[in-house]
């Protein structure tokens, strides 16, 4: 382990940073200037990258358990060395570095920065190998218990109002003058997942935000429940729970993320509850909410009974009540909250599964589908417009009862190995995850380009965004949403899941 509170260190990175100001401008005059060294070979034909790659990753907790998300930065760490190598770079010119806090990153980052600055004799300028090294960087972000449970590679805000902690200001101001120096050096630092206040990388990579997951989650409903063909005169009831705990460690980062969680859901679904088409059972959400309203709809999911009650409570129906209250979707946000729902609709007797929602699929279907021998029709008959017209009192007592006590359609984030056997048995409509080999494999693009001194114009993923006001190349792919009808070719064949663990 680096020493990380090294007096020595700092007067290192001063010392590094004043040669390396008094540096840059002789390099600058004259055409006599030696050019930035070449970080390709070609052996037998074959394009290798002798520059390097250094990946300074949050450090997993180590976990046994299936009621966690399913991707780690050790998943994603092992993805990226092994699409780098088939990009061409070295093994042994690949390192990972994981660190548990911002604060041990920061000094792992100082520590190496000053070493690659250190390599001359008399210190009048950077190491060569410098020059042809790309710094991959995943802030170790203070993560609260709630936004763990949407998984390791989820967008943090560490802006100054978020941010407040006074350790975490001065990690924050360590890394960032160490990665400034590090690009000055002529170094490529490419910022994962969690934008740095103050530093402008050379590109950033946006893995998964809170309003992607939100947006995720109400498309899934739309589109299942067909929302755009609803009619207020037979409306679809539709809950919200947005985990929030106001008691956090750090209750500004939890409360930045489900603000920004419940914007997604709201620009997506926001629309039906205002044309009247969608109600909520609870009333918590109305035709005149607004994305200030979030809070309105928070639930402290600390563990699942709790999660349970308050479901219950949101449906009117209390630790002994009997009877349904009809509800056709619960946008529960992640798995976890998703599994309280499952059993608190369990304990209420809902009967059927979302596979009932299209007459055309059923479990037999979806088992057979993720075994591999059929594909899934999936031609769903729409609601009528208007609730239909029944004679007798007896009719509209059966057709009430059926529509109330149906089981609704459950969404969830985070692909846990747990929640695998409810998607499979149809009480948890979909999940969703960040699909950690492809984003591994154009992260590897991304460096194979600034080892070759090229522009990342050409990469159809990557375009211009804003990050804290200034312009950057962004790498932003779409999330994965995984249903029973589509497990088999998005976690099983990839080799995310296996059979077993999606109950099979």
């Amino acid at each position: 382990m680096v020493g990380i509170h090294s007096s020595s260190t700092t007067r290192r990175l001063l010392a590094a940073t004043a040669c390396l100001c008094m540096a840059l401008p002789l390099a600058a005059c004259g055409s006599g200037a030696s050019p930035v060294p070449t970080s390709t070979t070609t052996v037998a034909g074959e394009t290798r990258f002798t520059g390097s790659v250094a990946l300074f990753l949050p450090n997993d907790g180590f976990t046994v358990s299936q009621d966690v998300p399913l991707n780690s930065w050790h998943d994603f760490a092992d993805a990226t060395k092994d699409s780098l190598e088939d990009r061409g770079f070295e093994a042994d010119h690949v390192q990972t570095h994981a660190d548990s806090d911002l604060e041990r990153q920061s000094h792992r980052i100082q520590d190496y920065v000053v070493d690659a600055l250190d390599g001359s004799t008399d210190g009048s300028s950077a190491d060569p190998e410098a020059q042809s090294t790309t710094l991959v960087v995943a802030p170790a972000a203070p993560m609260t218990d709630t936004v763990k449970r949407y998984g390791d590679y989820v967008t943090q805000s560490l802006a100054e109002e978020n941010a407040t902690d006074e350790s975490l200001d001065e990690s924050l101001s360590r890394m960032t003058r160490a990665l400034g120096l590090a690009k000055k050096a002529g170094m490529h630092v490419v910022v994962v997942a969690t934008p740095l206040p103050g530093f402008t990388p050379d590109a950033f990579v946006s893995l998964c935000s809170a309003r992607e997951i939100g947006r995720l989650q109400a498309r899934q409903l739309v589109s299942k429940l067909q929302l755009d063909s609803a009619s207020r005169y037979n409306p679809k009831y539709i809950e919200i729970l947005l985990p929030y705990d106001a008691d956090a460690d750090y209750p500004q980062l939890d409360e930045a993320f489900a603000r920004e969680a419940f914007n997604g859901v709201w620009e997506v679904i926001g629309p039906y509850f205002r044309s009247g088409v969608v109600l909520s059972p609870s009333m918590r959400t109305t035709a005149s909410t607004t994305v200030q309203d979030w809070r309105d709809v928070t639930i402290k999911a600390t563990d699942a009974d709790s999660i349970e009650m308050e479901f219950r409570r949101r449906l009117g129906r209390p630790a002994n009540g009997q009877g349904h209250v009809r509800i056709d979707g619960v946008i529960a946000m992640n798995d976890y909250v998703a599994n309280g729902v499952v059993k608190g609709l369990t304990a209420l007797k809902y009967t059927g599964s979302a596979a009932d929602v299209n007459p055309s699929i059923t479990i037999g279907d979806i088992v057979g589908n993720i075994a591999g021998r059929q594909d899934l029709q999936k031609n769903r008959v729409p609601d009528p417009k208007r609730a239909p017209s029944l004679s007798t009192p007896e009719e509209v007592r059966q057709e009430n009862q059926k529509a109330q006590n149906r089981w609704p359609i459950v969404t969830g984030f985070g692909a846990y190995i747990s929640a695998m056997p409810n998607i499979v048995n149809g009480k948890q409509w979909a999940t969703g995850l960040v699909d950690r080999v492809a984003s591994a494999a154009d992260l590897a693009r991304i460096c194979a380009a600034f080892a070759r001194g090229d522009s990342l114009n050409g990469l159809d993923f990557v375009s211009v965004q804003d990050l804290y006001g200034q312009n950057v190349p962004t790498m932003s792919l779409p999330l994965l949403s995984v249903s029973a009808g589509n497990m088999k070719t998005e976690l099983i064949d990839p080799g995310y899941i296996t059979l077993a663990e999606a109950g099979l």
